[in-house]
């Protein structure tokens, strides 16, 4: 019965040792910004003071291959749901089937501010642009997500955001905007 008993201890303590090894080798809160697990594969991970950085992951291949480019944008929280320009965008430059995309958001103004990040189309021709996810929401057609209150990102004159990373649809179709 002892030997037994301190088996499972031993294990219970070598299990909780491993969970908070692993647990304080993550990433600091501050620089994973997202719900999403760090990814390292876009090249630049550095943070930039005013630049947010991520990865945005399409989950189809319907793309749009003319009349217009994807963009992510990112717009000031009080300037949620657009109705002009963005404060800062990235172009996604479109190739082949590949799915996944880096992106680096710069040129802010040097407040200590949220942002609400997108990504959509803007068509050559002008007028309304799709938008196919919000960060946070991602391919969400949920109303009460993108367009009430989505999440946001927090940059200040000091440090940056990296790990920023979002899901979106390429087919305009789906837009959730």
């Amino acid at each position: 019965m002892k030997k037994t008993l301190l088996k499972h201890l031993t294990l219970f303590v070598f299990v909780a040792f491993v969970g908070i090894l692993i647990n304080s080798c993550g990433e600091d809160t501050i620089l994973n910004t997202g719900n999403n697990p760090p990814d390292t594969s876009c090249a630049d991970t550095s943070i930039t003071n005013l630049h947010i950085k991520g990865r945005i992951t399409f989950v189809d291949t319907n793309f749009v291959r003319s009349g217009g480019i994807y963009l992510i944008s990112a717009y000031p929280r009080g300037g949620w749901p657009p109705m002009g320009g963005p404060i800062s965008y990235d172009t996604v430059r479109v190739s082949g089937n590949t799915l996944e995309y880096c992106y680096d958001l710069g040129g802010f103004p040097s407040l200590d501010t949220t942002y609400v990040l997108s990504v959509g189309f803007r068509k050559s021709t002008g007028g309304q642009s799709p938008i196919m996810s919000v960060y946070g929401c991602d391919t969400s057609h949920s109303t009460s997500c993108w367009l009430a209150n989505p999440p946001t990102v927090r940059i200040s004159p000091t440090s940056g955001a990296r790990y920023v990373n979002m899901i979106s649809w390429s087919d305009t179709t789906k837009k959730v905007y």
